[in-house]
């Protein structure tokens, strides 16, 4: 009898809570669920900027020792998906964060096996690791990843996480900041994506190895100066994903392109190149036995021209009243640069002195960075002072920043590189958010 009395209260008990379970809004759960997928994807997207931005001689980065070869790419690929992400965090809007971070010695340590086991060059070598790890102050790369609630992913994230991330069948949604600027501003901000995109893939080409010591960039000096040309070779290559950031006016766009397209482009190159004789058609064909991926990919970023800006400009002022005007601009700076002297007159002296015009650029629009402004006395030095994360995140924009402009003054080269005002400003802006949350 009283199994029988449990039994019917349970029955009237579950009959009771149907309709509420039924009126539960799975709406809530589904958009806190895209949101930190979002937020771990923006993670694990700054981890590979800052990480790639790291400088490991004077005239070497991270990045340009991942570009050298496929299977290193993949290698670091997987360091960085392995790197174990923090809690989510939500706020009242549904919007997330996710916290990463990973020691500079783990980085360095990971660095130093991948060279070992797969580096065959002789531009780095094992000790300049070592004292990679003597010249970077900061111990620990922490990055903040930040979500929205909508379905698509970052652009460039590293190979396998969109994957590692899952899949949510949401139909894509314009984020209201876009359609408030128009349709016009959004293509056009797609379009200099795209383009961004297919100058990157083509450094990402430039990058390889061809032999024990020569890259695809060292029988290209003057390349870059032909910027529609450089850009034609990668026409074929396929727009695989769009992304419009959600808070400020910036669109990525991911191109990729078959590897069957990379040799050809790599055999063009060296067909026009004055150094032509020196590498072998077997050489190239090398090339294509060591990449171990079936694409290349390569992300861009672009904003709309100034006049759309001013939408934004508005639109924003009731959040962040104190929006910079440089924030809207392209910050362009131009460096020189002479080759060694034993160098002189040739076409490797042509390319170093490239080299060094373009650290000599990236150098000085760091130091014009430091100096902007953000609101009253606070430029974007403090910021960078007081926080490591932000100075290593400064550090991986000016490491990807474009070439403009390539010329040769005599031995003198002359370079010009620039990067969106907008992208220094989503670093700043994104430390202000969460300056303002905390209080």
């Amino acid at each position: 009898m009283q199994k029988t009395y449990y039994l019917l209260s349970a029955a009237i008990g579950l009959s009771l809570m149907a309709p509420a379970l039924a009126q539960v809004d799975t709406k809530e759960a589904q958009n806190k669920l895209l949101s930190k997928r979002a937020a771990e994807a923006d993670a694990y997207r700054k981890l590979a900027e800052c990480i790639k931005g790291l400088q490991i001689t004077s005239d070497t980065y991270v990045r340009d020792f991942v570009t050298e070869s496929d299977t290193i790419h993949a290698e670091m690929d997987e360091f960085i998906r392995g790197v174990r992400l923090g809690d989510p965090k939500w706020y009242e809007d549904l919007s997330c964060e996710v916290p990463a971070e990973v020691t500079v010695e783990k980085v360095i340590e990971t660095l130093k096996a991948i060279h070992t086991r797969f580096y065959d060059g002789d531009r780095i070598k094992g000790t300049d690791f070592t004292d990679m790890e003597k010249r970077i102050d900061r111990k620990i790369i922490k990055v903040v990843g930040m979500g929205a609630p909508r379905p698509d992913l970052p652009a460039d994230l590293p190979e396998g996480v969109a994957s590692q991330l899952g899949s949510v069948n949401v139909p894509l949604a314009i984020p209201p900041l876009w359609e408030q600027m128009g349709p016009q501003a959004r293509l056009m901000a797609v379009r200099a994506a795209r383009l961004d995109a297919l100058r990157k893939l083509l450094e990402r080409i430039k990058g390889l190895r061809i032999n024990s010591d020569t890259l695809v960039r060292d029988f290209v000096t003057e390349f870059d100066s032909i910027s529609a040309e450089a850009q034609g070779l990668v026409v074929g290559a396929e727009e695989v994903r769009t992304y419009l950031h959600h808070d400020e006016p910036i669109a990525e766009v991911t191109m990729e392109i078959p590897v069957e397209q990379v040799v050809t482009i790599i055999k063009q190159l060296h067909t026009r190149s004055i150094q032509g004789d020196s590498i072998k058609g077997t050489d190239i064909e090398d090339v294509t036995r060591r990449i171990k991926t079936k694409t290349f990919q390569a992300t861009g970023m672009g904003i709309p021209p100034t006049k759309a800006l001013a939408v934004y400009t508005e639109t924003v002022k009731a959040v962040v009243p104190d929006l910079p005007p440089w924030a809207t601009q392209k910050i362009t700076m131009t460096g020189a640069g002479v080759p060694p002297a034993d160098k002189a007159g040739t076409p490797q002296g042509k390319l170093m002195a490239a080299r060094a015009a373009e650290l000599d650029a990236k150098r000085k629009l760091g130091e014009h960075i430091n100096g902007l402004v953000i609101q009253s006395q606070t430029t974007v030095r403090d910021f960078v002072t007081e926080n490591d994360d932000i100075a290593t995140q400064m550090d991986a924009i000016l490491v990807g920043s474009t070439v403009e402009k390539t010329e040769f003054d005599g031995e003198t080269a002359n370079v010009t590189v620039s990067i969106p005002g907008i992208q220094v400003w989503e670093i700043v802006h994104e430390r202000l958010r969460i300056i303002r949350r905390a209080g």
